[in-house]
């Protein structure tokens, strides 16, 4: 087949960073999944034009984060195998714990000096919906290292998912 040339931007302005392909179909395949990351066994079965379509949302959502967050890659790792979904949300949550997505999270208030986790407790007492208890969880992990917090927090979460 004929060399064909594809480009890819990372946004719409002239300046915008951009990515060159030229070779075969075959090759500009395995060169755009390799340059953006793509699991080639995701992309079985997708035609160039998909995997460029693929490879342009990524390219943008970059270009997006960088330009609108100040955002930089720090690191991409491909060793470790994606998420999986758990039959019970609180359990997968627990044990997510530990690597939070949301380190170094800022409590809103001040725990009580006599009893650190009152305020917690009360925090988790007070909540009426799943969502509110999850967004709990994000915003305070450093009270959640607590077994007592944590079994409390769970108590409540199967208590509504119950109601």
């Amino acid at each position: 087949m004929s060399e064909l040339s594809v480009t890819i931007k990372y946004d719409k302005g002239h300046d915008a960073t951009w990515a060159v392909f030229r070779g075969t179909p075959g090759e500009i395949r395995a060169d755009v999944m390799e340059f953006f990351g793509m699991d080639p066994a995701t992309q079985v079965g997708l035609s160039l034009s998909s995997i460029v379509t693929n490879a342009t949302q990524i390219a943008h959502g970059k270009g997006l984060i960088a330009t609108s967050l100040g955002a930089t890659v720090v690191e991409e790792t491909t060793h470790e195998a994606p998420a999986k979904p758990s039959e019970d949300p609180w359990a997968a949550a627990s044990a997510q714990q530990a690597s939070s997505p949301w380190p170094g999270s800022v409590s809103v208030a001040e725990p009580k000096a006599e009893e650190p986790n009152a305020w917690i407790l009360g925090e988790i007492e007070k909540k009426a919906t799943v969502q509110e208890l999850k967004k709990l969880w994000a915003e305070n992990q450093s009270f959640f290292s607590d077994a007592a917090v944590m079994a409390a927090w769970k108590a409540k979460g199967k208590a509504l998912s119950a109601a």
